[in-house]
């Protein structure tokens, strides 16, 4: 963790100067100052959400990732409902679009970590997500998701057995989707009226989970005519846990926006993909010998680029 404080101080550091490169006379609490600081908070959240699925007691009780999500799910619709104790609620379509995308993305999420690792799944999907967001900043409104094809390997690929290269390429494909899907979770609060964007949102984006969080996890058995085991006293708390660590990630990424811009805030939440990478080399053991001394390598890179981003005005 102490390369990441390293980086963030960096990056406050720059953010309070001027144009001209002299300090500014606020000195650190300035709006750009904030706004990298809360992008760097909700990356934390971002590389650590994941995590729970990986405990002992969820691996040990072999919880399905469709059911964690289910949990996770839930821990989001609760924080997201807290927001009504300091907003008004109002209703806007598009909280559904969010939802569903929400849900899939993170059930995707989910099965990428069990089948490749937090490492590995986390820099994918970070990678994915960084592309399209950046992609959707410059030309907004021109998304395209193929939110069938994503059903249907849920469905096909919920019970595949096997190692080896059909394990990393089922893992690899649902780190893709989760990229691709995670990126455009918020896309559709930005054509939502202005008094609905930002916090405003996160009731409407609660409902959208809460409709599609059941029918993502219920249709691979539908089609299986299994009954699931929702592991309430050992995938419950955890999953909600994850959740909440995502949406904490979620409310400190529309402050960082709101603040600092959309092309520069993305790259620096999804640097979330370092943090991940502490997790799995430290936690999970999944980054060893020569790998970790490229993932510090790889590490710094991204630090460097917190810091250059934060130069974009």
């Amino acid at each position: 963790m102490r390369g990441l404080a390293i980086g963030a101080a960096g990056a406050l550091l720059v953010a309070t100067r001027g144009h001209g490169g002299h300090a500014n006379a606020n000195g650190f609490f300035t709006p750009h100052a904030f706004g990298i600081l809360f992008a760097t908070l909700s990356a934390i959240a971002n590389g650590t959400f994941a995590v729970f699925s990986k405990i002992d007691s969820v691996k040990r009780a072999a919880v399905d990732p469709l059911l964690f999500n289910f949990w996770a799910c839930v821990g989001i619709v609760g924080s997201s409902l807290v927001s009504l104790v300091r907003v008004r609620f109002i209703w806007t379509p598009q909280g559904l679009l969010s939802g569903i995308f929400f849900a899939l993305s993170t059930a995707n999420a989910f099965r990428a970590v069990k089948l490749i690792g937090m490492s590995v799944g986390t820099g994918i999907w970070c990678g994915t997500a960084i592309i399209g967001g950046v992609t959707w900043a410059g030309h907004v409104g021109r998304e395209s998701i193929g939110i069938e094809e994503n059903i249907v390997l849920l469905v096909s690929q919920r019970r595949a057995g096997g190692r080896g290269v059909k394990v990393l390429s089922q893992g690899v494909i649902a780190a893709l989707l989760t990229g691709v899907l995670g990126g455009l979770i918020m896309m559709p609060m930005t054509q939502s009226p202005p008094a609905i964007q930002g916090v405003s949102y996160l009731p409407s984006f609660a409902i959208g989970v809460a409709i599609f969080a059941p029918v993502v996890t219920a249709i691979p058995y539908l089609s299986t005519q299994e009954c699931p085991r929702m592991e309430l006293y050992v995938g419950a708390l955890p999953g909600i846990i994850s959740g909440i660590v995502w949406n904490i990630g979620n409310i400190l990424s529309m402050l960082a926006i709101g603040i600092i811009g959309y092309t520069i805030a993305y790259p620096i939440l999804y640097c979330g993909i370092f943090i991940a990478g502490l997790w799995g080399m430290f936690l999970f053991k999944e980054i060893r010998g020569n790998a970790a001394a490229l993932y510090w390598g790889s590490g710094f890179l991204i630090l460097t680029g917190i810091i250059l981003l934060s130069f974009a005005r």
